[in-house]
């Protein structure tokens, strides 16, 4: 499969372009050639995922938490050095999506979660750097839940404004915690990583059936499940 023909298809199936992000989304580490057999998934751009995704034979990395924000990468030094060293030694293209992968309706975190929790009647809610990334459903006994992956405990109050009975997010700081408990917003931080495998693995699936491409999720942790 053609490199530029996989980044195209996930720019598009993402809608990257429509989006203001404080992650620098798409290629972030290019290859030597364009011939992509197999596509690795994970969350983060770590030199652990690096090193996996090429020992499972891919020749790109698709993750949600890149290495390059905002204004970019000011010194390869330090993690930054060690994880580039890690892809190019391996000759393995590195691809980040941030802001639209959470808010994706047919594969993002935040809808892959709400499905994965029975939610239904989704609307999406919760504005992150001027995006919506989240969303709101209703449990079969018609209480409202609010959905916002990551480190979304700021939203916690605005669930609250939307009349959530109960918000779901990655992790809250301790101040995050203590606003959503003085308005009186039950809150569950199921974990930052936990709560942002569901898109890449959404997103894996999807690629694999379309572009009949070989792909592979990388766990953080061995007891997951990979593939």
């Amino acid at each position: 499969m053609n490199l530029k023909r996989i980044v195209d298809w996930l720019d598009k199936t993402l809608d990257v372009k429509a989006f203001s992000d404080v992650s620098n989304n798409g290629v972030q580490i290019a290859r030597t050639g364009e011939d992509v057999a197999k596509v690795a998934f994970g969350v983060d751009a770590s030199v652990r995922t690096v090193r996996a995704a090429a020992a499972a034979g891919a020749q790109l990395l698709v993750v949600h938490h890149g290495i390059s924000w905002g204004g970019g990468i000011q010194r390869l030094t330090d993690g930054v050095y060690n994880v580039v060293k890690a892809a190019m030694d391996a000759n393995l293209a590195l691809y980040a999506v941030h802001l639209p992968l959470d808010a994706n309706h047919a594969y993002g975190n935040n809808y892959e979660l709400a499905r994965y929790l029975g939610l239904k009647n989704l609307k999406p809610a919760f504005v992150y750097h001027g995006e919506t990334i989240g969303v709101t459903g209703t449990l079969p006994n018609g209480k409202k839940v609010g959905v916002c992956s990551g480190g979304a405990g700021c939203h916690a109050v605005d669930a609250k404004a939307l009349g959530c009975d109960l918000f779901i997010t990655g992790e809250a700081d301790w101040g995050e915690t203590i606003a959503a408990e003085n308005v009186g917003m039950p809150m569950v931080c199921a974990g930052h990583y936990q709560t942002e495998t569901f898109g890449v693995k959404a997103v894996a699936k999807a690629m694999a059936r379309q572009l009949k491409v070989s792909t592979v999720f990388i766990p953080r942790d061995a007891r997951e499940k990979a593939g």
